[in-house]
């Protein structure tokens, strides 16, 4: 079976099993790529130490088929890779391996054609709606507190602040002509005291 749809998600988490401290998200149209090939690209991100074992890490797959009248199949990867077995590397290291991994599997997808360049509006929305959906917060409660565009690699950078403190952060460019939510993160409330 080819999934109709597939996501790809990676986390940064302190431990596997653990809330993201980071997460990489694309969704492709018609992937036209195995599984298992998939699972295998998947599976290098975990040796980016270098090191002579794979950091800890927990991968899995799942497969199915919606029907409401009309049928839709889909695959959805998620791999999570706790950041104490990284060896190390800087998060900007992570972001371009996961980058060259989506741009890659970008190129073996179909979807629509978005053009070069995604309008700020459109990015806002694209990151509020991954936000709320990966952590689980209206997005009419977020507000912009810090939007920055890079014209140069086509990303716009958003950082936002929810009614209760907490900060979120998302980058949102175009993938293969299309808009991505490419990296969203979450901080801890701040204390005013």
């Amino acid at each position: 079976m080819t999934p109709s749809t597939t996501t790809v998600i990676v986390h940064l988490t302190d431990h596997p099993s653990g809330d993201p401290e980071t997460s990489w998200i694309i969704a492709l149209d018609s992937l036209d790529l195995p599984v298992e090939d998939v699972m295998s690209e998947l599976q290098t991100l975990t040796w980016l130490a270098g090191d002579e074992y794979p950091a800890m890490s927990s991968l899995q797959s799942r497969q199915g088929v919606y029907n409401w009248g009309a049928s839709n199949s889909f695959a959805e990867f998620v791999l999570s890779v706790a950041s104490g077995g990284i060896g190390g590397l800087s998060a900007m290291a992570i972001d371009a391996a996961v980058r060259d991994l989506f741009t890659k599997l970008r190129e073996r997808a179909n979807g629509d054609d978005w053009g070069s360049v995604i309008s700020e509006e459109n990015a806002s929305q694209v990151a509020r709606s991954r936000i709320a959906t990966q952590y689980g917060v209206p997005s009419d409660e977020l507000t912009i507190q810090r939007a920055e565009t890079d014209a140069t690699i086509r990303t716009h950078e958003f950082l936002f602040r929810h009614t209760d403190g907490r900060t979120f952060g998302a980058v949102v460019g175009i993938v293969k002509d299309s808009p991505t939510c490419m990296r969203i993160w979450r901080e801890a409330a701040r204390s005013d005291t």
